[in-house]
């Protein structure tokens, strides 16, 4: 059985991550998932939240992904997210300041799309704080 697995994380404006990994951890709309090598081929909806890869040399890659689809193929996972940004690329102050105004915006009423903006700052926040 493999030690390890290629992980590709890419959205439609970029490629984020090439790498090999020893673990992968998502939040599907279904729930938490972890994949590790060997991992049976699946296809799984992905939710508003981190993707965090263990990489090959034990440190951690974490993403914040608005959306997509993971494939767990037999050489390897690809992320294809709606939006995908990497911890180093996010201005921690601006989602700070963005997640204050739409929580504020909130109180008015449920609007689906406001909750998933505040679902996406506080996925950038997270990122972004490590």
């Amino acid at each position: 059985m493999a030690t390890t697995m290629h992980v590709e994380v890419v959205s439609a404006e970029r490629h984020v991550l090439s790498a090999d990994a020893v673990e992968l951890y998502a939040r599907s709309v279904e729930g938490e998932i972890g994949i590790l090598p060997g991992h049976q081929p699946a296809l799984i909806e992905l939710d508003i939240a981190p993707v965090r890869v263990k990489l090959e040399d034990g440190t951690w890659e974490t993403i914040a992904v608005h959306h997509g689809l993971l494939y767990v193929g037999r050489d390897g996972l690809i992320v294809l997210a709606d939006v995908a940004e990497p911890a180093s690329s996010i201005d921690a102050a601006r989602a700070e300041t963005a997640l204050r105004e739409l929580e504020g915006r909130q109180a008015a009423g449920d609007d689906p799309v406001l909750r998933a903006s505040i679902q996406r700052a506080r996925t950038r926040l997270t990122v972004a704080d490590g």
